[in-house]
């Protein structure tokens, strides 16, 4: 006690739970429930709301931002720096104008709202519009865990929307996921990937591997089996890379 003093960096005033953010984007788990607040398990730790905008190994001094207020330096002995990962796109028109990623408490909150808000606009619309076909059609581009979580629980969380909106039909409601490779999730064994594609399937999920997805201008989904479609709700697991901060 009293030899060492740990500071810690940080923007945000919480560590998001990643492995939770399919179940927050369906609803079945709160998003306070999938965060954690730093300040309430960190009571040794120096906390500072800042980013670290510089680094002088020579010195040994950080420069930290702060939040609100100006930049000063910040000397250290040991600099650990583990900013995480961020969704990496490919130079694929209209993913960064279009596409939700998974990788944040936010992005997952804005995916449940954006899913509940297109069966309320959907639920008013004729049968035949192409615009409700739009609003009731998910893309999900990456088979990964992520990708698999979360185009699992969004049909899952569909499928119980439907109970209250008697306008909407289970057949109108399509779901897509895109995979570059020829199976999903390499982490796992080939059987349990090809029970995970059967049971999908026969819950409404159309699995396209060996795709690409090529544009999603203004939504329009064209993959590069020259299939093409209209969707609303597009969420990007395709890969992750290190914080640009890291550069």
């Amino acid at each position: 006690a009293g030899e060492a003093e740990v500071t810690i960096v940080d923007p945000l005033p919480y560590m998001a739970y990643l492995p939770f953010l399919p179940e927050v984007a369906a609803g079945s788990i709160e998003p306070r429930h999938a965060v954690v607040a730093r300040r309430r398990h960190l009571k040794k730790t120096a906390n500072i709301s800042g980013k670290v905008t510089g680094i002088s190994h020579a010195t040994k001094t950080a420069t930290i931002t702060p939040n609100e207020g100006e930049a000063y330096d910040f000397a250290y002995d040991e600099i650990v720096i583990t900013t995480g990962s961020v969704s990496r796109t490919f130079p694929i028109p209209g993913v960064a104008e279009q596409a939700i990623g998974m990788k944040t408490i936010e992005e997952a909150v804005a995916v449940r709202d954006r899913l509940v808000g297109n069966f309320e606009r959907a639920a008013s619309l004729p049968k035949d519009s192409a615009e409700r076909a739009r609003l009731l059609t998910v893309t999900v581009v990456g088979g990964g865990f992520a990708g698999i979580e979360t185009i699992s629980e969004l049909r899952s969380f569909a499928t119980s929307l439907l109970r209250r909106y008697p306008e909407i039909t289970f057949d109108e409601t399509t779901f897509h996921l895109v995979e570059a490779m020829g199976r999903i999730m390499p982490e796992v064994s080939l059987e349990t990937a090809e029970w995970v594609i059967k049971d999908q399937t026969r819950r409404g999920v159309q699995i396209h591997l060996d795709t690409q997805l090529s544009s999603a201008v203004d939504g329009r989904i064209e993959l590069s089996t020259g299939e093409s479609f209209e969707s609303d709700l597009i969420v990007w697991t395709a890969g992750v890379m290190p914080r640009p901060f890291l550069r």
